[in-house]
């Protein structure tokens, strides 16, 4: 080996150096990775559930029927394939499933009275009556919050308030149209169970159907999505990593708005 050779090659310990390097750069770098991540998680997740209740909202008014979108949170420690999933608590959550459908004849499926009962489906028949407009959505790494205390005065997130019945994340939202996915099964007998569930009427017209309110038109309603880390789900709100998007629906018109940090 000649002089000039000698002088080009690399020393054992500049390689270790150079590769120790590497992992310093490298350990800098996984955790934005993780954050980009974690951010995409949550704008493909309120992007997602807005663009399916305008489907919805469209849907029914193009058709001259009622669509109904259900809203679930299960507990995403339970494998994404298992049957059934786990219903979140509130303290283990972390995975949302979205579900469109409609009444097989058009219909509202229920006759309104002053006090529903729970189902209110007049037929449902294990799901059988009716029939899904759209695939089954799943969004990991996210929890479905509750609005009451977290509507800000100012800022991007100023929106009007919602009641408790009209957040979905509230745990007295219950809609008495309730359904099992996937549709051939029995109320709470499937992978899903949807109990929160926002129906579009022909006019485009956004209820939540409550025993009692018949045909009520509420103000607004508000679907509150919030990263969680795998079943862990954030304490407090107001921190950067407990950020909530806000969806809120118009109950009049239908219409979607979004509320990002």
């Amino acid at each position: 080996m000649t002089a000039s050779s000698r002088r080009e090659a690399f020393s054992l310990v500049e390689l270790l150096v150079v590769v120790a390097i590497i992992g310093i750069v490298t350990g800098f770098l996984a955790p934005a990775f993780t954050s980009i991540k974690s951010s995409n998680d949550l704008t493909n997740a309120a992007t997602g559930i807005a663009g399916t209740l305008e489907r919805a909202r469209a849907y029914a008014m193009a058709n001259n029927l009622y669509v109904y979108v259900g809203i679930a949170e299960v507990n995403a420690d339970t494998p994404a394939d298992a049957v059934p999933q786990i219903p979140a608590n509130t303290t283990a959550g972390g995975r949302v499933a979205v579900a469109t459908v409609a009444v097989r004849d058009g219909t509202r499926g229920y006759d309104l009275t002053s006090n529903l009962p729970n189902p209110a489906w007049t037929n449902y028949n294990n799901g059988a009556w009716l029939v899904s407009l759209d695939k089954l959505e799943v969004y990991e790494n996210i929890h479905l919050a509750s609005s009451l205390g977290s509507t800000p005065a100012n800022g991007s997130m100023a929106r009007p308030a919602v009641s408790g019945t009209y957040s979905l994340g509230d745990a007295s939202c219950q809609s008495v149209t309730p359904f099992s996915w996937p549709l051939a099964t029995a109320l709470h007998s499937g992978q899903y169970d949807f109990e929160k569930v926002i129906q579009f009427d022909p006019q485009g017209v956004a209820r939540i159907q409550t025993a009692t309110n018949q045909d009520t038109i509420a103000a607004r309603m508000e679907i509150d999505v919030q990263l969680a880390h795998g079943s862990l789900i954030p304490r407090v709100p107001s921190t950067p990593t407990g950020a909530i998007t806000a969806i809120q629906i118009d109950g009049m018109t239908g219409a979607v708005r979004v509320y990002r940090p």
